[in-house]
């Protein structure tokens, strides 16, 4: 009889571990999904190969196509943001001209905007549509390049307070986004310091006020980002929709997941629809993703910062 018993309770047990749903853990590392290794390549290019001079137009919802690259004008940003809306315009008549002639170039834009769409577009169809969506992007590899050396003096700390934490060490490349590894950076609308934390958001566990503000402190800040981070993750079961969450607002995709009825975030990327989930909350992941691969491979040495200058 004990023999049967100790057998049920072996089964029991091995039933239940083959069975049960395992709860995610704060430690999981931050993957790619599949689908979204071009969008990453892409921001890879944007942090790396472009600089501020420098726009790059392309389809807003499909990374891959890129139109052209052209050089923005010295001058006031008015004067750069004209010459912007001129390089969109060329574009988008291009795309018009080819919905018109059902696809088929007839002069030197047409022929460059067609060879730069991937053959599984259906083309017909994307040109009629894309003439709307056509964006510039302008480089940032001279700003990343100074946020990968500013960087240096504060990663060991917060890599250390994650792993107390007992979240990814991934994260400790976030603020190469938000503030650029500025201690004292400050947004238009508010946020500050290395992790830009909003007040009324770092009120909840820091002193900011009159005399005093914590979001400067790199040391309290990040503690207080480390926390708020991890309750992302507890209230969306992944890490992709816990940092979309950092920039968009952790209860507007708590939302989009119960509308959705899933944390896949390929999925709600794709689907979720309103008016503030735009073009940078789609992107916030895989632009941290590249960053995050450009930043260790700056720690393991594999990147030349002073061979990037003259690139």
């Amino acid at each position: 009889m004990l023999r049967q018993l100790i057998a049920l309770l072996s089964f029991l047990v091995i039933s239940t571990n083959l069975y049960a749903v395992v709860e995610p853990q704060l430690s999981l590392s931050l993957l790619t999904p599949a689908g979204l290794e071009a969008d990453v390549d892409f921001w890879e290019q944007i942090f790396m190969k472009y600089d501020k001079d420098e726009c790059v137009l392309h389809d807003k919802w499909d990374l891959r196509v890129v139109y052209a690259v052209k050089q923005l004008p010295n001058g006031s940003p008015r004067q750069r943001k004209k010459a912007m809306e001129a390089y969109r315009e060329e574009i988008a008549s291009g795309l018009r001209r080819l919905a018109r002639m059902g696809g088929r170039p007839s002069d030197k834009l047409t022929n460059q905007i067609f060879d730069a769409i991937p053959q599984d577009i259906q083309k017909t169809a994307f040109y009629r549509e894309a003439s709307g969506d056509v964006r510039c992007q302008q480089g940032v590899a001279s700003q990343l390049r100074a946020s990968l050396q500013r960087s240096e003096k504060y990663m060991p700390m917060i890599k250390k307070i994650l792993r107390q934490k007992g979240v990814p060490e991934d994260l400790a490349y976030l603020p190469h986004l938000e503030s650029g590894f500025n201690v004292r950076a400050e947004s238009k609308v508010g946020a500050r310091g290395l992790w830009q934390l909003m007040p009324r958001t770092a009120r909840a566990g820091m002193r900011v006020n009159r005399n005093q503000d914590q979001r400067l402190d790199p040391w309290v800040a990040t503690d207080f980002a480390a926390d708020m981070l991890a309750d992302n993750f507890r209230a969306v079961k992944s890490w992709p929709l816990a940092l979309t969450g950092y920039n968009y607002g952790i209860n507007g995709i708590r939302r989009a997941v119960r509308k959705l009825s899933t944390s896949d975030y390929m999925i709600i990327r794709e689907q979720h629809q309103s008016r503030s989930f735009g073009f940078a909350a789609r992107n916030f992941y895989p632009s941290f993703l590249a960053v995050r691969n450009i930043g260790s491979k700056y720690a393991a040495g594999e990147i030349d910062l002073a061979a990037l200058e003259g690139r």
